[in-house]
């Protein structure tokens, strides 16, 4: 055997010497919230099961213009395509030795730009729950028929 065979093997058992054969791995004890945003399920109160199909109607018709995003998208915004042009022009080796401010505000907007689109999103799902509890009550009166 050649001195690095004996030398590796030493280590290698040293190693798996010095390692536990098993680690436990322990939860933290605060709470963890999901990832993703999980909407409450939307349940009918005595008043709206109380309602009649007209004033069901009605309240149906009222949240329509709710269930819409009046944000421009991503590629629409001019404010996003902005934010972007600073943080490119920041990032250019000539330019950006000199202020790094452009590109800090260009982040802070993309960010801005992408938690108000988290809430119109959230929003507009709440409304749907809604307007999709008032149809469940509506059909439950046979409002169809």
């Amino acid at each position: 055997m050649s001195v690095k065979s004996i030398f590796m093997t030493t280590i290698m058992i040293i190693l798996c010497w010095m390692t536990p054969s098993a680690i436990a791995l322990t939860l933290p004890p605060i709470p963890i919230e999901p990832i993703y945003f999980e909407p409450p399920i939307v349940n009918a109160s005595d008043e709206i099961k109380h309602l009649n199909c007209v004033a069901l109607d009605n309240n149906i018709r009222y949240l329509h213009p709710y269930r819409y995003s009046y944000k421009p998208g991503f590629y629409q915004d001019d404010a996003n395509k902005i934010a972007t042009a600073l943080i490119t022009v920041d990032s250019l080796p000539v330019i950006g030795t000199i202020p790094v401010i452009g590109e800090w505000i260009g982040f802070t907007y993309l960010a801005y730009s992408s938690l108000v689109e988290e809430k119109e999103q959230r929003r507009m799902l709440q409304v749907e729950q809604q307007i999709a509890m008032l149809q469940q009550v509506k059909s439950e009166k046979h409002c169809f028929e």
